[in-house]
């Protein structure tokens, strides 16, 4: 039975968070609190500046990249393979247009 308890316990999409508060300041800034519930040990608190930042830091806490958006944020343009990848077999660089 405990067994089945453990297994059932991880429902909140692999990041563990049960319940998010989040605290509006009269400045327009925040403070979120992310509940995980193996308890208050695992527990995240942060400020954010603004909408915007706090939006970014639940997005960060509780949720995947989108496709790309990890590459994006290392300085990868968006699309744009690597040069490896443009590059035909054995780095020689791909044919012209039109040969």
């Amino acid at each position: 039975m405990a067994e089945e308890k453990e297994t059932k316990k991880k429902k909140h999409a692999g990041h563990g968070y049960h319940k998010t508060h989040i605290e509006h300041h009269a400045d327009g800034s925040h403070t979120t609190h992310h509940e995980h519930e193996d308890g208050p040990a695992h527990d995240k608190k942060y400020a954010s500046a603004d909408h915007d930042g706090m939006m970014d830091g639940i997005m960060d806490h509780t949720s995947a990249p989108n496709p790309g958006e990890a590459e994006a944020e290392a300085g990868a343009p968006a699309g744009v393979p690597p040069p490896a990848a443009v590059s035909g077999a054995g780095g020689a660089p791909p044919p012209a247009m039109g040969a």
